[in-house]
């Protein structure tokens, strides 16, 4: 495995060349902020998304942050759209559902990136649905994803997100000198 200092100063997810190296990082920290940069600035014109909740390594961290911050509540409500993503409200649902599904009929492969722990809050709140029973018919709520906090992110990642772009930690280090 690369240490962050071999790694490419900078990735764009609308680039596919840089997609593909995402990709086949194989590393679910690097991928979690690549899904970040997609959601929430880029878009994901590429598909890394759909690929991104197929994989076997996908962060249980990761799998939270795309069900709380656009959908969450209101995917369990029942609401189908309006979820102000940098994906269309369809792909938004189609990434909720398989990922609840496969909270419930699988597993996720690690729990190394955390969250912000202003997730707390909404994880919380979508608990509090389910186990009122308020999810709309035929949605199948994410119970073992949700089931406990996650962890704190610990900021040790390769690489963090600024502006959309996913930015190499040791080399944003070492520019402004904090190495």
């Amino acid at each position: 495995m690369q240490t962050a200092k071999e790694l490419p100063e900078e990735l764009d997810v609308t680039n596919p060349l840089h997609v593909e190296w995402i990709k086949s990082s194989r590393d679910p920290l690097i991928w979690h902020e690549a899904a970040v940069a997609a959601l929430a600035y880029m878009g994901d014109k590429h598909g890394f998304l759909p690929w991104l909740v197929e994989q076997p390594e996908l962060d249980r961290a990761t799998a939270g942050w795309l069900f709380l911050w656009c959908a969450g509540e209101r995917y369990l409500s029942g609401q189908k759209d309006g979820f102000y993503a940098k994906i269309p409200d369809d792909r938004v649902l189609e990434l909720t559902k398989e990922i609840c599904w496969r909270s419930e009929n699988g597993e996720f492969g690690s729990e190394r990136a955390g969250l912000d722990t202003s997730f707390e809050e909404t994880r919380e709140k979508c608990l509090k649905l389910i186990s009122n029973g308020q999810i709309a018919d035929g949605v199948v709520a994410p119970r073992a994803l949700l089931s406990k906090p996650f962890q704190s992110q610990n900021g040790n990642g390769k690489y963090f997100v600024s502006d959309g772009m996913l930015v190499n930690s040791s080399f944003m280090s070492g520019l402004l000198g904090w190495a």
